[in-house]
C-alpha cells in the first residue's frame, strides 16, 4: 500500500524529492558541471566526484557563516569545522576526499547522488554525454541556468572554482563567496526566471512529467491564493482532497486541467488513507499479540483482536454492505469539528495508535479504521473519481491499492461485520505483511514485525500508522526560494504565474 501511494505522488510531482531541499541547488550543479567542463574537463567519474563534494563541502560552510539557512547537505560537518577557531584556513578536501575520518556527508556521491542526480536529468538540466560518463549541462535549460548564476556570482565565479579546485577555504573567503547559498536567488534577474520555467512552464506538449509537475505546482500557488498566505504540506494535500477548507469555503480552480489534477490528488491521498487504515489495524494486531510471548496461533489471534472490538460484537447481526448503507458520508472530508471526517480519523489513527511498544492501539482506533475503509469505498463507488484510470496500472501481484482493497470489501460484501473484519486482518493484514517481509528478506533486509514459528505468531517490533510523504513540503520550499511565495501569501511573481494559467 505504501509503495503504490509513493508511486503515485512520483507521477503527480517529477523532478521533485523529498531529499531535494532547496531550489537553488539545481542552478549551483548546472554551473559545477559546466565550470568542471572548462577548468578540469577530466573524463574520470573520480575526478568528478571529488569536484561535487568539495563543492558541496564549500556550499555548507558557506551556509553556516551566512546563517538561518536550511535544508543544505553537510550542515553538522561544517558547524563542527567552523568552530575550531584556531583554525584560519578550513581544509574541505579532507572532509571531501575518500578516506576521510570527518567527511561532511557519508553518502559516496553526497547530496548529488543521493537526491539530486536524478531529478537534475529529470528537470532537463543535465544530459548524458555520449562519449564519457561525466553529465553535460542540456543546451537549453541547463546552459542557461549555469550561465545565469555564474551572472549572480560576477567576478566571484572564478575565486570559488579556484577554491574548490585546490580544497581549502579561508574565513574571509567565506564572506567572498556567501552569494553561493540557496536564500540568495536574486529577486530580478535570469537565474529565477529559469527555476520558474523548470516548474511551471514545459518546454513540450508531450512531455508528461513536465505537465504534471507544472500541474501541481500551480495547484499549490491556487491553494496560497485560496488561503491568502504561504500553506503547509498537509493542507495542500487534505483542501485538494476535499476540494474545500476546514470551514467549508469551496476552492474554485476555474480550469479543467487543474480540476483533473486535483482530482488525481484526490486519489493519491484517498489511497494513503486506506493504507494508514491498514496500518491502524496492523498496529492493533501488534498490540494484541504483544503480552504472548510464546505467542499465539493465527486461529486464536484473529478472534481475539475482532472480540477485543465491542462495535464489531454489536453489529454482528448487520452485513458489510448494510453496515456501509449506515455509513454517513460528510460533506466536508476536512472538517476539524465532524468526528465523522476523513481528518478526524486520521488525526485520531495517526496520534494515538502510536508506533512503539511504549505505546496502544484502543480498540475505539481500530474500529475508526474500520469506518474509513467504509467511507472509503462509498466515496469512490459514490463519486465520479478516475480511481480506475489511475490505479489499474499497478500490477496486483506486487501493489495493494484503494482499488483493490474496495474489490475486496465488495466480495465480502454479505459476510457479517465479524466475518469480513476477521478475513480482511487475516488476508490483507497479518499474510500481506509476511509476504512483504519475506520478499524484503530475499533482499538481506529483515522487516518481519512478527514471524510465524511452529504455528505460532511471534511479535518481534512494533510500528504503526504514518502518511506517506508526497513531495509538497520542499515544493513550497522552492515556491518560496524563488520568489513566487512569501509570508502573505503570492507575491507579485506568483500572482502573475497563475494569471499566466
Amino acid at each position: 500500500m505504501q509503495n503504490s501511494s509513493i508511486s503515485l505522488y512520483q507521477t503527480l510531482l517529477p523532478g521533485i524529492g523529498n531529499g531535494t531541499l532547496r531550489m537553488r541547488y539545481f542552478g549551483y550543479y548546472a554551473w559545477l558541471c559546466k565550470s568542471y567542463g572548462v577548468n578540469i574537463g577530466s573524463e574520470d567519474p573520480q575526478e568528478w566526484r571529488r569536484f561535487i563534494r568539495r563543492a558541496e563541502a564549500l556550499l555548507a560552510l558557506a551556509a553556516h557563516h551566512v546563517g538561518s539557512e536550511h535544508g543544505v547537505a553537510g550542515i553538522q560537518w561544517a558547524a563542527r569545522a567552523y568552530s575550531n577557531v584556531a583554525v584560519d584556513r578550513i581544509d574541505i578536501a579532507s572532509a571531501a576526499d575518500p578516506g576521510s575520518d570527518d567527511k561532511y556527508l557519508e553518502q559516496a556521491w553526497g547530496i548529488y547522488g543521493a537526491a539530486f542526480r536524478s531529478q537534475l536529468f529529470e528537470n532537463k538540466v543535465f544530459w548524458e554525454s555520449p562519449e564519457h560518463d561525466i553529465p553535460v549541462p542540456s543546451t537549453n535549460i541547463g546552459d542557461r541556468l549555469a550561465d545565469a548564476f555564474a551572472d549572480s556570482l560576477g567576478h566571484l565565479a572564478a575565486r570559488v572554482v579556484n577554491i574548490i579546485t585546490r580544497g581549502s577555504v579561508t574565513r574571509g573567503e567565506l564572506d567572498l563567496v556567501s552569494p553561493i547559498v540557496p536564500s540568495r536567488i536574486e529577486d530580478e534577474g535570469s537565474e529565477r526566471e529559469v527555476y520558474e520555467e523548470i516548474l511551471l512552464k514545459p518546454q513540450s506538449s508531450k512531455d508528461a512529467k513536465a505537465i504534471s509537475r507544472s500541474l501541481s505546482v500551480q495547484l499549490i500557488l491556487n491553494v496560497s491564493a485560496f488561503l491568502e498566505r504561504e500553506p503547509t504540506a498537509n493542507e495542500v494535500r487534505w483542501i485538494l482532497y476535499a476540494g474545500q477548507d476546514q470551514q467549508g469555503r469551496p476552492l474554485n480552480l476555474g480550469t479543467d486541467p487543474l480540476e483533473a489534477q486535483r482530482n488525481r490528488w484526490w486519489v493519491y491521498h484517498a489511497n494513503d488513507m486506506c493504507h494508514v487504515a491498514l496500518e491502524t489495524l496492523l498496529k492493533f494486531v501488534l498490540d494484541t499479540l504483544a503480552p504472548f510471548q510464546s505467542g499465539l496461533s493465527l486461529e486464536r489471534l484473529i478472534p481475539r483482536c475482532t472480540e477485543r472490538i465491542p462495535e464489531v460484537n454489536e453489529l454482528n447481526f448487520l452485513s458489510w454492505c448494510e453496515f456501509l448503507e449506515a455509513v454517513d458520508i460528510t460533506g466536508n472530508a476536512y472538517a476539524s469539528e465532524d468526528d465523522a471526517a476523513e481528518w478526524s480519523l486520521c488525526q485520531s489513527m495517526v496520534n494515538r495508535a502510536g508506533r512503539s511498544h511504549q505505546s496502544d492501539c484502543p480498540p475505539d482506533i481500530a474500529w475508526k479504521a474500520v469506518i474509513l475503509l467504509a467511507i472509503l469505498q462509498k466515496r469512490v463507488e459514490q463519486e465520479d473519481r478516475p480511481v480506475k484510470e489511475v490505479l489499474r496500472v499497478f500490477d496486483t501481484d506486487y501493489y495493494q491499492t484503494l482499488l483493490t482493497v474496495v474489490q475486496f470489501l465488495r466480495r465480502h460484501a454479505d459476510y457479517p461485520i465479524p466475518k469480513l473484519l476477521s478475513r480482511l486482518i487475516e488476508q490483507r493484514v497479518i499474510r500481506r505483511h509476511l509476504w512483504v517481509a519475506t520478499r524484503k528478506l530475499r533482499g538481506g533486509g529483515y522487516t518481519f514485525l512478527f514471524e510465524s514459528d511452529e504455528g505460532r505468531l511471534r511479535l518481534r517490533g512494533k510500528d504503526g500508522p504514518v502518511f506517506t510523504n508526497p513531495r509538497l513540503s520542499p515544493a513550497i520550499t522552492f515556491l518560496r526560494d524563488i520568489h513566487l511565495l512569501g509570508s502573505e501569501g503570492l507575491t507579485h511573481y506568483g500572482e502573475s504565474a497563475i494569471s499566466d494559467i
